[in-house]
């Protein structure tokens, strides 16, 4: 398979994993304005809680098909400063995601598999929230910043359009306001777009 295709495909998958499992900072309750009965509602629900662990198992796919997506951007750059420091990161971010989707799992792990009673809000609300602030801060910096690399660095290697380096810096600024975890959406539409256009064949 040729390279330009097999990054078009992988950040494809990449994109579609990821878009589908970040929606698991929506479906466990526990971050900003929550009620008790929001608590409630998802954990007698043992059809929200499946929900949740398929999520989980989504966002640990997509954190390796990111792995995998940078690891092919990165083949086919130089081999800079920039590049090796983006994919660092990267590994960073993916696995940032894993763990702070798995703390906020946690509470829903106990009940769910254990058939524990419910922890009670106070618990269940601080791990969410350590979770969202791994996620959404550590993971989505981390991602943010691999992305600005990759782009100023196949910028400086004239690899991309001009537009594509400038808007891959401007997506990542953008993610910075992922706590708030709408903006997280913005990468996967990054990564599909970079795929797509893909980069040149380096000069010998």
């Amino acid at each position: 398979m040729a390279s330009s295709t097999r990054l078009r495909l992988v950040a494809l998958l990449a994109a579609v994993l990821f878009s589908v499992g970040y929606l698991v900072v929506l479906i466990i309750p526990g971050g900003g304005d929550v009620k008790a009965k929001d608590f409630t509602d998802y954990y007698d629900s043992d059809g929200r809680m499946y929900v949740a662990m398929v999520l989980m198992i989504v966002m640990l796919a997509a954190a390796w098909a990111l792995v995998w997506f940078f690891a092919e951007v990165k083949a086919r750059l130089a081999d800079d400063m920039l590049s090796r420091m983006a994919a660092n990161v990267s590994l960073l971010g993916s696995g940032a995601l894993v763990a702070g989707a798995a703390i906020m799992f946690g509470p829903t792990g106990v009940q769910f598999n254990s058939n524990a009673d419910f922890v009670g809000v106070p618990i269940a609300q601080t791990f969410v929230q350590a979770g969202l602030g791994v996620m959404l801060l550590v993971a989505m910096s981390s991602l943010a910043l691999a992305t600005a690399l990759v782009s100023i660095s196949a910028h400086r290697q004239a690899l991309v359009p001009r537009w594509l380096s400038i808007g891959g810096v401007v997506v990542a600024v953008l993610m910075l306001g992922s706590y708030i975890w709408l903006p997280g959406y913005i990468f996967p539409i990054w990564i599909v777009v970079f795929g797509l256009v893909g980069l040149r064949e380096r000069s010998a």
